[in-house]
Protein backbone atom coordinates (compact mmCIF):
# COMPACT_ATOMS: atom_id res chain seq x y z
CA UNK A 1 0.00 0.00 0.00
CA UNK A 2 2.49 2.36 1.03
CA UNK A 3 4.00 1.91 -2.67
CA UNK A 4 0.63 2.31 -4.35
CA UNK A 5 0.01 5.99 -2.23
CA UNK A 6 3.76 6.43 -3.43
CA UNK A 7 2.71 6.09 -7.22
CA UNK A 8 -0.21 7.91 -6.38
CA UNK A 9 1.61 10.61 -4.87
CA UNK A 10 4.12 10.90 -7.79
CA UNK A 11 1.90 10.91 -10.56
CA UNK A 12 -0.45 13.68 -8.41
CA UNK A 13 -0.83 17.64 -9.46
CA UNK A 14 0.99 19.43 -7.17
CA UNK A 15 -0.75 21.94 -4.66
CA UNK A 16 -3.56 24.26 -6.16
CA UNK A 17 -3.72 27.32 -4.73
CA UNK A 18 -5.62 29.56 -8.03
CA UNK A 19 -8.98 29.66 -8.49
CA UNK A 20 -8.90 28.78 -11.95
CA UNK A 21 -6.21 26.45 -11.62
CA UNK A 22 -8.58 23.39 -11.63
CA UNK A 23 -9.30 24.22 -15.15
CA UNK A 24 -5.61 24.04 -16.55
CA UNK A 25 -5.60 20.69 -14.13
CA UNK A 26 -8.85 19.95 -16.75
CA UNK A 27 -7.00 20.89 -20.09
CA UNK A 28 -4.01 18.30 -18.83
CA UNK A 29 -6.01 15.35 -17.97
CA UNK A 30 -8.23 16.12 -21.16
CA UNK A 31 -5.13 16.13 -23.24
CA UNK A 32 -3.45 13.05 -21.54
CA UNK A 33 -6.74 10.86 -22.45
CA UNK A 34 -6.55 11.98 -26.16
CA UNK A 35 -2.84 11.26 -26.14
CA UNK A 36 -3.83 7.82 -24.31
CA UNK A 37 -6.99 7.33 -27.27
CA UNK A 38 -4.03 7.74 -29.92
CA UNK A 39 -2.07 5.58 -28.76
CA UNK A 40 -4.32 2.38 -27.75
CA UNK A 41 -5.57 3.21 -31.24
CA UNK A 42 -2.62 3.18 -32.86
CA UNK A 43 -1.63 -0.06 -31.09
CA UNK A 44 -4.86 -2.00 -32.23
CA UNK A 45 -4.09 -0.51 -35.59
CA UNK A 46 -0.16 -1.94 -35.38
CA UNK A 47 -1.69 -5.73 -34.51
CA UNK A 48 -4.25 -5.23 -36.35
CA UNK A 49 -1.90 -5.03 -39.90
CA UNK A 50 0.36 -7.80 -38.01
CA UNK A 51 -2.36 -10.20 -38.09
CA UNK A 52 -3.98 -9.54 -41.34
CA UNK A 53 -0.64 -8.98 -43.54
CA UNK A 54 1.24 -12.07 -42.00
CA UNK A 55 3.19 -13.63 -43.67
CA UNK A 56 1.33 -17.36 -43.47
CA UNK A 57 -1.79 -16.13 -44.79
CA UNK A 58 -0.24 -14.02 -47.76
CA UNK A 59 2.86 -16.00 -49.31
CA UNK A 60 2.69 -14.61 -52.06
CA UNK A 61 3.53 -10.65 -52.25
CA UNK A 62 1.12 -8.51 -53.60
CA UNK A 63 2.61 -5.53 -55.48
CA UNK A 64 -0.25 -3.67 -56.48
CA UNK A 65 -1.30 -2.95 -52.97
CA UNK A 66 -4.45 -1.73 -51.70
CA UNK A 67 -6.35 0.70 -54.11
CA UNK A 68 -9.05 1.78 -51.92
CA UNK A 69 -8.27 5.37 -49.29
CA UNK A 70 -10.20 4.39 -46.89
CA UNK A 71 -8.03 3.92 -44.28
CA UNK A 72 -5.40 6.49 -45.25
CA UNK A 73 -8.57 8.68 -45.31
CA UNK A 74 -9.61 7.33 -41.90
CA UNK A 75 -5.96 8.23 -40.70
CA UNK A 76 -5.81 11.31 -42.01
CA UNK A 77 -8.83 12.89 -40.64
CA UNK A 78 -8.14 11.52 -37.25
CA UNK A 79 -4.81 13.27 -37.05
CA UNK A 80 -7.01 16.66 -38.18
CA UNK A 81 -9.61 15.97 -35.79
CA UNK A 82 -7.27 15.53 -33.02
CA UNK A 83 -4.85 18.36 -33.80
CA UNK A 84 -8.04 20.64 -34.11
CA UNK A 85 -9.10 19.41 -30.83
CA UNK A 86 -5.76 20.84 -29.22
CA UNK A 87 -5.55 23.72 -31.02
CA UNK A 88 -8.86 25.19 -29.89
CA UNK A 89 -8.63 23.99 -26.35
CA UNK A 90 -4.90 25.49 -26.13
CA UNK A 91 -6.24 29.02 -28.10
CA UNK A 92 -9.35 29.05 -25.13
CA UNK A 93 -6.98 28.59 -22.30
CA UNK A 94 -4.30 31.23 -23.78
CA UNK A 95 -7.27 33.56 -24.20
CA UNK A 96 -8.36 33.62 -20.70
CA UNK A 97 -4.38 33.65 -19.14
CA UNK A 98 -3.52 36.79 -21.69
CA UNK A 99 -6.70 38.74 -21.71
CA UNK A 100 -7.98 41.13 -19.03
CA UNK A 101 -9.60 39.47 -15.94
CA UNK A 102 -13.50 40.44 -15.42
CA UNK A 103 -12.49 42.27 -12.38
CA UNK A 104 -9.87 44.22 -14.13
CA UNK A 105 -7.79 47.28 -12.23
CA UNK A 106 -4.98 49.02 -13.25
CA UNK A 107 -4.41 48.88 -9.31
CA UNK A 108 -4.19 44.80 -8.92
CA UNK A 109 -1.24 45.12 -11.95
CA UNK A 110 2.51 44.17 -11.22
CA UNK A 111 5.24 44.61 -13.57
CA UNK A 112 7.65 41.69 -13.28
CA UNK A 113 10.69 42.20 -15.17
CA UNK A 114 13.02 39.27 -15.63
CA UNK A 115 16.80 39.44 -15.45
CA UNK A 116 20.24 37.22 -15.47
CA UNK A 117 19.33 36.16 -12.95
CA UNK A 118 16.71 37.42 -10.69
CA UNK A 119 12.89 38.78 -10.80
CA UNK A 120 11.69 42.41 -9.82
CA UNK A 121 9.02 44.29 -9.48
CA UNK A 122 6.86 46.99 -9.73
CA UNK A 123 3.82 48.45 -7.86
CA UNK A 124 1.59 51.58 -8.92
CA UNK A 125 1.88 54.43 -6.19
CA UNK A 126 -1.31 56.66 -5.40
CA UNK A 127 -2.30 57.23 -8.86
CA UNK A 128 -2.95 53.83 -9.06
CA UNK A 129 -1.03 53.74 -12.63
CA UNK A 130 2.47 52.49 -13.53
CA UNK A 131 4.92 54.42 -15.66
CA UNK A 132 6.29 53.35 -18.85
CA UNK A 133 9.29 51.59 -18.97
CA UNK A 134 11.76 51.12 -21.80
CA UNK A 135 14.52 48.74 -22.44
CA UNK A 136 16.81 51.39 -24.00
CA UNK A 137 16.61 53.23 -20.48
CA UNK A 138 17.98 50.20 -18.45
CA UNK A 139 21.06 51.41 -16.73
CA UNK A 140 22.91 51.00 -13.03
CA UNK A 141 21.03 53.83 -12.19
CA UNK A 142 17.75 52.76 -13.84
CA UNK A 143 17.37 49.32 -13.50
CA UNK A 144 13.62 48.98 -14.74
CA UNK A 145 14.20 51.47 -17.50
CA UNK A 146 11.86 53.98 -16.25
CA UNK A 147 11.24 56.76 -18.94
CA UNK A 148 10.86 59.85 -16.75
CA UNK A 149 9.51 61.80 -19.54
CA UNK A 150 5.86 60.10 -19.09
CA UNK A 151 3.94 60.22 -16.11
CA UNK A 152 2.65 57.81 -13.39
CA UNK A 153 6.51 56.28 -12.59
CA UNK A 154 7.43 59.09 -9.53
CA UNK A 155 4.94 57.36 -6.61
CA UNK A 156 5.68 53.57 -7.80
CA UNK A 157 6.55 50.89 -5.82
CA UNK A 158 9.70 48.91 -6.60
CA UNK A 159 11.01 45.67 -5.07
CA UNK A 160 14.32 44.49 -7.00
CA UNK A 161 15.57 40.96 -6.46
CA UNK A 162 13.20 40.12 -3.95
CA UNK A 163 10.00 38.90 -2.72
CA UNK A 164 7.25 39.43 -5.36
CA UNK A 165 3.87 40.10 -3.04
CA UNK A 166 0.18 40.11 -4.35
CA UNK A 167 -2.70 40.34 -2.53
CA UNK A 168 -5.31 37.40 -1.53
CA UNK A 169 -8.73 39.68 -1.43
CA UNK A 170 -12.28 38.03 -1.60
CA UNK A 171 -14.96 39.44 -2.98
CA UNK A 172 -18.72 40.06 -2.34
CA UNK A 173 -19.70 37.62 -4.43
CA UNK A 174 -17.45 34.46 -2.73
CA UNK A 175 -14.48 34.93 -5.66
CA UNK A 176 -10.96 35.80 -5.01
CA UNK A 177 -9.82 39.37 -6.46
CA UNK A 178 -7.79 38.42 -9.42
CA UNK A 179 -3.84 39.88 -9.81
CA UNK A 180 -2.65 40.82 -13.36
CA UNK A 181 1.14 40.57 -13.75
CA UNK A 182 3.05 41.96 -16.41
CA UNK A 183 6.25 40.58 -17.78
CA UNK A 184 9.02 41.78 -19.55
CA UNK A 185 13.16 40.85 -19.71
CA UNK A 186 16.12 43.12 -19.64
CA UNK A 187 17.90 40.79 -21.10
CA UNK A 188 16.87 37.41 -23.06
CA UNK A 189 14.27 35.30 -22.47
CA UNK A 190 12.94 33.59 -19.66
CA UNK A 191 9.71 31.41 -18.37
CA UNK A 192 7.93 32.56 -15.23
CA UNK A 193 6.34 29.20 -13.56
CA UNK A 194 4.82 29.49 -10.58
CA UNK A 195 3.06 25.57 -10.45
CA UNK A 196 0.81 26.03 -7.56
CA UNK A 197 -0.60 28.87 -9.44
CA UNK A 198 -0.71 27.00 -12.81
CA UNK A 199 0.93 29.72 -14.40
CA UNK A 200 3.61 29.40 -17.05
CA UNK A 201 4.68 32.23 -19.38
CA UNK A 202 7.55 32.98 -21.16
CA UNK A 203 9.32 36.46 -20.63
CA UNK A 204 10.08 38.01 -24.13
CA UNK A 205 13.03 41.43 -24.25
CA UNK A 206 10.89 44.17 -25.55
CA UNK A 207 7.07 43.11 -24.35
CA UNK A 208 4.81 43.41 -22.14
CA UNK A 209 2.81 40.12 -22.31
CA UNK A 210 -0.01 39.84 -19.23
CA UNK A 211 -1.44 37.10 -17.09
CA UNK A 212 -3.81 37.08 -14.93
CA UNK A 213 -4.87 34.30 -11.93
CA UNK A 214 -6.72 34.64 -8.85
CA UNK A 215 -5.03 33.45 -5.21
CA UNK A 216 -6.64 31.62 -2.49
CA UNK A 217 -3.97 30.43 -0.21
CA UNK A 218 -1.57 32.65 1.63
CA UNK A 219 1.64 30.98 1.37
CA UNK A 220 5.17 31.50 -0.73
CA UNK A 221 5.50 30.20 -3.80
CA UNK A 222 8.50 29.74 -5.41
CA UNK A 223 9.29 30.91 -9.34
CA UNK A 224 10.88 28.40 -11.58
CA UNK A 225 12.19 30.11 -14.91
CA UNK A 226 11.42 27.30 -17.05
CA UNK A 227 13.61 28.69 -20.00
CA UNK A 228 17.46 28.11 -20.55
CA UNK A 229 18.78 31.38 -19.88
CA UNK A 230 22.45 31.37 -19.55
CA UNK A 231 25.27 29.68 -17.64
CA UNK A 232 23.49 30.43 -14.29
CA UNK A 233 19.95 29.30 -15.31
CA UNK A 234 20.10 27.01 -12.40
CA UNK A 235 20.22 30.47 -10.04
CA UNK A 236 17.05 31.60 -11.68
CA UNK A 237 14.98 31.24 -8.94
CA UNK A 238 12.23 33.58 -6.70
CA UNK A 239 9.28 33.85 -4.57
CA UNK A 240 6.02 34.75 -4.85
CA UNK A 241 4.23 35.43 -1.44
CA UNK A 242 0.75 35.85 -1.53
CA UNK A 243 -0.55 37.37 1.78
CA UNK A 244 -4.13 38.39 3.17
CA UNK A 245 -5.38 41.96 2.08
CA UNK A 246 -4.26 43.37 6.09
CA UNK A 247 -0.87 42.14 5.57
CA UNK A 248 -0.80 43.23 1.91
CA UNK A 249 -1.70 47.16 3.08
CA UNK A 250 0.63 46.84 6.21
CA UNK A 251 3.29 46.07 3.16
CA UNK A 252 2.43 48.14 0.81
CA UNK A 253 2.36 51.37 3.11
CA UNK A 254 5.91 50.45 4.26
CA UNK A 255 7.57 50.44 0.95
CA UNK A 256 5.60 53.43 -0.04
CA UNK A 257 7.09 54.99 2.91
CA UNK A 258 10.42 53.80 1.70
CA UNK A 259 10.27 55.71 -1.03
CA UNK A 260 9.72 58.95 0.69
CA UNK A 261 13.32 60.86 1.50
CA UNK A 262 14.01 62.06 4.67
CA UNK A 263 13.16 65.72 3.66
CA UNK A 264 9.43 64.69 3.08
CA UNK A 265 8.89 62.86 6.54
CA UNK A 266 10.47 66.16 8.07
CA UNK A 267 8.30 68.37 6.15
CA UNK A 268 5.47 65.95 7.16
CA UNK A 269 5.84 66.73 10.70
CA UNK A 270 3.96 70.02 11.53
CA UNK A 271 4.19 71.06 14.62
CA UNK A 272 1.35 72.95 17.03
CA UNK A 273 2.03 76.32 18.08
CA UNK A 274 1.69 76.58 21.94
CA UNK A 275 -0.05 79.44 23.57
CA UNK A 276 1.72 82.94 24.06
CA UNK A 277 0.26 82.96 26.75
CA UNK A 278 2.56 83.33 29.91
Amino acid sequence: MELLSGIIEAFSFPELVSQNGGDIDGLIIAVHLLMLVLFVGWIIYYFAALWKFRATNNSKADYKGVKSKTITNSIEGAVIVAELVLVVAATYFWNFYVNEADDFNEESVVRVTAEQFAWSGRYPGADGQLGAQDKTLVSGTNPFGIDKSKPYWEDDVEVLKADIVVPMIKNDDGTHKSVTVDLTSKDVIHSFKVLPLRVCQDVIPGLRIPIHFRPTKVGRYQITCAQLCGDGHARMKGVIRVVDEAEWNEWYEAEQEKKNPAAEKAAAAVTTPGDDNA
